[in-house]
């Protein structure tokens, strides 16, 4: 098993903006090797917010034929030349292979 996760630093009072954005059904959960996702909202008392986004796949090649798949790409492409939204401060991603 393969996991990506996800994580946005985003300014306080805008963590459901994130949470929207990944909300419901997507293109995502069609993918040969999808195996499920989780959207979890850190417990802040105060400051920046964070919201991970935490996929788990069948394998790494799954997550590599996601990365490269059409809609992905044309999600990415959409947002080429446009300011990062104001909301956003920092986004990261990680990769971890599932020992068990």
């Amino acid at each position: 098993m393969f996991v990506q996760m996800k994580t946005f630093v985003v300014k306080v009072g805008t963590s459901q903006i994130v949470l929207d954005r990944f909300a419901g059904q997507n293109k995502l959960a069609e993918q040969p090797g999808f195996i499920d996702r989780a959207i979890l909202e850190k417990d802040v008392r105060r400051g920046d917010e964070e919201v991970v986004l935490y996929v788990r796949w069948e394998s790494k090649e799954d997550w590599k034929n996601w990365e490269k798949h059409p809609d992905h790409i044309a999600g990415h492409k959409a947002k080429i030349g446009k300011p990062k939204p104001d909301h956003i401060i920092e986004v990261t991603q990680s990769t971890y292979h599932v020992h068990t």
